[in-house]
């Protein structure tokens, strides 16, 4: 009869113990999920601006073509050069 009762008292204990795994699965996925969430959303923002940086280059290539004289069209291009390197630091964060 003893026999019995510690069987039954060890998957009792095997069933508590898999509740608790259960559990802090559940938990962690969670908390991933969140985190997926959060990372997402800053994505779409990154990229947002990301939109919003070639758009201000586009309209300064259209000011240094119709404005300005050589030296500053060279300053601005050197400039544009320097936002479209770091536009591109930024996309390739973005993707690893």
């Amino acid at each position: 009869m003893s026999s019995t009762i510690d069987k039954v008292q060890n998957i009792q204990n095997q069933v508590h113990r898999l509740i608790d795994v259960y559990r802090n699965v559940q938990k962690s996925l969670g908390e991933r999920n969140n985190r997926i969430q959060e990372l997402s959303d800053h994505l779409e923002l990154e990229r947002k601006k990301n939109s919003d940086l070639v758009s201000q280059i586009e309209e300064l290539r259209l000011i240094i073509a119709f404005d300005g004289n050589q030296k500053d069209r060279s300053a601005m291009k050197e400039q544009l050069n320097d936002w479209i390197k770091d536009i591109n630091k930024c996309l390739a964060q973005l993707n690893i």
